[in-house]
Formats: C-alpha cells, sequence, structure tokens
C-alpha cells in the first residue's frame, strides 16, 4: 500500500495524513456490521499511511468526510449512506469502498466478493478475491 501512497506523491498527488488506530478501530466493528467481513488488513493498512486515497481521479473512502483546504474527500460510511439511502433507498448487497468515473469499487455481501461495478445500473465489470487485489488493479491502470 505505502509504494502506492509514494507512487500517487511523487505524480503530484499530495496524500492525507493516516488515521489514527483509533479510528481504524471504530470503523472496525461498524464494517464487520455493513460488509459482513472484518476491515481487510490491506484497507486497514492503508488507512494507516493515509485515511483516504486521491489519485489521478482515483478515490477510496477515507474512515470518514473530509472537507478541509485539500479539497472534499469522501468517507466510508458517508458514501454508502449517500449511494445507498440517496433519494431513495436501494436494496443491494453492495457495500462500497471507493470510485474512479463511472466505476464503484464495491464488496458483495451475498456473493462474497470484491467487485468494480458501473456507477449506473452497478453491474459487475470485474471481480477480485480481495481488497488488495482490486486496489492493485486499479492503480495499474494508471502507469
Amino acid at each position: 500500500m505505502s509504494d502506492w501512497v509514494d507512487y500517487a506523491e511523487a505524480q503530484g498527488f499530495p496524500q492525507r495524513g493516516g488515521a489514527s488506530d483509533t479510528e481504524i478501530e471504530q470503523i472496525g466493528s461498524a464494517f464487520a456490521r455493513q460488509f459482513t467481513i472484518p476491515l481487510p488488513s490491506d484497507y486497514a493498512d492503508l488507512l494507516q499511511i493515509s485515511n483516504g486515497f486521491d489519485f489521478d481521479g482515483i478515490v477510496v473512502y477515507g474512515t470518514r468526510d473530509q472537507d478541509d483546504a485539500d479539497g472534499f474527500l469522501p468517507g466510508l460510511f458517508d458514501s454508502n449512506e449517500r449511494l445507498i439511502h440517496g433519494v431513495e433507498s436501494i436494496d443491494t448487497p453492495l457495500r462500497f469502498v471507493g470510485e474512479t468515473g463511472d466505476v464503484l469499487f464495491a464488496y458483495d455481501t451475498v456473493e462474497h466478493q470484491w467487485k468494480a461495478v458501473a456507477r449506473y445500473g452497478w453491474h459487475t465489470v470485474f471481480r477480485f478475491s480481495s481488497f488488495g487485489e482490486l486496489f492493485d488493479a486499479v492503480l495499474t491502470t494508471t502507469q
């Protein structure tokens, strides 16, 4: 994870500081309830290095919405609330961790898979075995 954060910063995309251990612990139980799996260690590692990730249009949600001098960066649970219960509630097994353009990064709580899904219609574009595999695949497209 740190290699990608270093790469993003070297390309002129400064990242935010890492979340505290307390912040990561606090979202762990809520993540397990909402996503039906423990907080993936790769995701926790990323949050420790950078509380949210924003590089060349690729966003991985941080522990909470952040709106500061560096701009707006969506938070994990706030984004899920907006996506699932925005204008009207949608019954979906998808739980979202990030986005880029017309693609959302999600965990499917029924199929137990990480996915890249279309923003409109939420059909599966790609499947991944882990958060780390999803993150690596998405960022590899930027090189």
